[in-house]
């Protein structure tokens, strides 16, 4: 039958209504639910809403829950070709949603985990805070990391703090065919610099290069910023703008293809990157390099607002947990250009106050009633982020670095990111615009969670931006940055940055350009692969933090298993893992990549926890995960067997003069060279060999939970000896400052 020429629906039809449910026809014809023609269909399955009985009227009847009335032009017969497309639309919608569903469930999770990390070095931090705190009472002239300075730490380390010095020991050789930065500094060496960058992003700058332009930039931050808050305005030159940049964390495509739609910075054209472009991605260096030559070139237009990722020990972590920025300038260079880099982070101002009218700061606002712009001019920035935020100071530091706003008024805890981070509502924002005669916040710190490049908040007043679009390549957000007019109004322009390598080929001669579509510049991303590897990649953090927590979690299961059978049921494995880990996750949809569910619905604890080990030996020895603290008084006690010391003989020992004789290998930080140590675990039969654990356990003065000696004590001792067998293994090399910057070389050397 042609379309348009199918004969008229009769009773008893079978029909789909809507393209989903099945039924059959119970009437056709007008009734007093509206005009035209209805029909009534009797469902196959009780997802109907009476038995044809509705407001006082009846036109058939059938069972309850099975009935519904629909307008003719939702129906159609199951065998026709229109009833075929509605089904297989309605499909696809359906499959689209559910991916659309899967994705934000994939990507809030990722995201929990994200800030879970940043979570811990916060309580890390708080931890190293007190050790710290412990080793100044002993020795007051130790270096200090969180609490003072990154030029305390790279003095302790070697590396020069006078920046005009920086990279001046450095030759060029005549084999390097890299662009070279020539001083006063011009718009063509500056040029030179992004073409390479643009089209040999693999290729590192020259380090003497790096050097100049980082020590060059130091002075002038320290020239011009007098007090923490920077002051610019939009160019007011005909066609002038400025462009703000959020996070970009080393995403290199994305910088150049903000460059490419916005210009390059120059006398119509400001720039203010917002924090956060170290750590992360592998091209934070290059970014840097860029916006520090163009500040220097044109110092009114440029400028860097510093962000919590633009900390030492943050970049010290590895990339895989938050960090990376260590890693990245290791491979290209050396650890002295690194601690160049953290003299230069102390020297960026925390807030930047545009044209008068607008904060831009990189995490949000302060906890502190009352707080005037004044205030925050007067913080001590040379130094790094405190973790404590007790001194108003410390407080007003750590909010402009860390907050998070929210919707509900006043100040509450942000527990998924520290125990120290808080959020701030509306009525904050209001109140401190109103206060300091602004018009706007914009802020960055996150991705927005409705995967936009930025998030309108707090009643317009309140605007995040975060420019790193597919973040870490798993995401699928977009990016966005803000472009101000010299009246003041602005826009925000999204993007979606096509990869590294398609930016390349649009600079190369004989590349292939890109297509220059705003919101269109790549392919739409297929959102089931960004789930599956947001997915993928969640579970293996999960996995490393089973590894981690496993004594936790093999406890609380225990206590529920009164019968030791080794199994509990899979509510309690999901409530155990949301009480070990201390990560609230959607851990239903979670288990079916983590455990088996037999049939009686248990799960096998033990066994999981034994699949756990495996994972366990695959963490370094020193690497700074929960229980670190154990850990190396554990390998202290090792290392007192190893000399054949108890306990009672340390202290005599640590007052000696430390003598350390560095390996060929193992020189100072200086430029070219990297400093590196080795740490050995003797295994635990070499330990029995050289001393006996009895006489050990007469060396240790300490207490156990069942009391100060006896067979608790000796068995938590061959618990520690069974531990450090399965533990020892060959010498591991680190290098610096991945460990306490300066401590290797706190000692006298020779």
């Amino acid at each position: 039958v042609l379309p348009g020429n199918e004969p008229p629906l009769a009773v008893g039809e079978k029909v789909v209504i809507m393209g989903k449910r099945k039924g059959t026809v119970r009437f056709i014809g007008e009734t007093v639910y509206g005009a035209g023609e209805w029909v009534g269909v009797e469902l196959e399955k009780p997802t109907g809403t009476h038995d044809g009985f509705v407001n006082g009227q009846r036109y058939f009847t059938c069972p309850p829950k099975y009935g519904v009335y629909v307008q003719r032009q939702g129906v159609t017969r199951v065998n026709s070709s229109a009833a075929a497309a509605s089904q297989i639309q309605s499909m696809q919608r359906g499959r689209k949603d559910r991916q659309e569903a899967e994705f934000k469930r994939a990507f809030q999770t990722w995201n929990a985990l994200e800030k879970a990390e940043e979570n811990q070095y916060l309580s890390q931090s708080v931890v190293s805070s007190r050790v710290e705190s412990l080793l100044k009472s002993y020795s007051p002239g130790a270096a200090s990391v969180n609490g003072n300075s990154a030029v305390s730490v790279a003095t302790a380390a070697g590396v020069s703090t006078n920046f005009s010095e920086w990279g001046a020991n450095l030759t060029v050789a005549s084999s390097y065919t890299g662009p070279h930065v020539t001083w006063p500094l011009t718009l063509e060496s500056v040029q030179g610099v992004l073409n390479h960058i643009r089209t040999k992003p693999d290729i590192p700058i020259h380090e003497k290069y790096v050097c100049e332009i980082v020590g060059r930039a130091s002075q002038l931050f320290q020239q011009r910023m007098k007090d923490s808050v920077h002051d610019m305005n939009v160019p007011t030159e005909e066609g002038g703008k400025m462009v703000i940049v959020g996070d970009t964390h080393g995403q290199l495509a994305d910088f150049l293809w903000v460059l490419k739609q916005n210009g390059e910075p120059g006398p119509k054209i400001a720039y203010l990157m917002n924090g956060d472009i170290a750590d992360r991605g592998d091209y934070a260096c290059e970014i840097f390099i860029i916006v520090l030559l163009f500040m220097l070139l044109y110092p009114d237009r440029v400028s860097i607002n510093r962000g919590n990722h633009e900390n030492l020990e943050m970049n010290r972590r590895p990339a895989e947990v938050g960090g990376g920025f260590y890693e990245e300038i290791a491979r290209k260079y050396d650890a002295a250009v690194f601690m160049m880099f953290q003299q230069l982070f102390e020297l960026l101002p925390l807030a930047t106050v545009v044209s008068k009218r607008v904060l831009v700061v990189h995490g949000g606002l302060p906890r502190r009633e009352g707080v005037l712009i004044q205030h925050l001019r007067t913080i001590n920035r040379r130094r790094q982020c405190p973790v404590s935020t007790d001194g108003i100071e410390d407080a007003l530091m750590f909010d402009l670095m860390w907050a998070d706003p929210q919707d509900q008024n006043g100040i509450a805890r942000a527990s998924h990111r520290g125990s120290n981070c808080i959020c701030f509502g509306p009525d904050v924002t209001k109140r401190f615009l109103g206060t300091n005669g602004l018009s706007l916040v914009i802020r960055s710190h996150e991705v927005p969670e409705n995967l936009r490049g930025f998030e309108d908040r707090h009643e317009g007043r309140l605007l995040t931006v975060f420019t790193a679009s597919n973040y870490c390549g798993s995401t699928g957000n977009y990016g966005a940055v803000v472009v101000f007019q010299a009246d003041l109004s602005f826009s925000v322009e999204e993007h979606m940055a096509p990869d590294l390598e398609a930016v390349v080929r649009e600079y190369l001669p004989e590349g292939a350009r890109v297509v220059a579509d705003l919101g269109g510049t790549k392919v739409q991303m297929d959102k089931g692969r960004l789930a599956t590897n947001m997915r993928e990649e969640v579970i293996a953090k999960i996995k490393d933090r089973i590894a981690m927590a496993k004594d936790d979690l093999w406890w609380y299961w225990s206590q529920l298993d009164r019968s030791d059978t080794g199994k509990v049921t899979a509510a309690v494995w999901r409530q155990g893992m949301i009480s070990g880990l201390q990560l609230d996750l959607p851990w239903f949809s979670l288990q079916k990549d983590l455990i088996e569910v037999d049939e009686e619905g248990y799960v096998d604890y033990k066994d999981f926890l034994r699949r756990s080990n495996a994972l366990d030996k695959t963490h370094s020895a020193l690497s700074m995960h929960e229980g670190w603290e154990k850990e190396i008084v554990n390998r202290a006690y090792e290392a007192f067997l190893a000399k054949d010391l108890t306990l009672q003989q340390v202290p005599l020992a640590a007052a000696r003069p430390t003598r350390i004789r560095p390996m060929p290998c193992c020189r100072p930080m200086s430029r070219g060279s990297t400093l590196v140590t080795r740490v050995s675990s003797p295994g635990a039969e070499d330990i029995r060999r050289r001393r006996g654990w009895a006489g050990f356990s007469q060396g240790v003065q300490t207490s156990h939970r069942s009391g100060a000696g006896g067979p608790a004590r000796d068995a938590d001792e061959r618990g520690a000896a069974r531990h450090r067998a399965r533990r020892g293994g060959p010498a591991a090399r680190r290098e610096l400052p991945r460990a306490l910057p300066g401590c290797v070389l706190a000692g006298r050397q020779e």
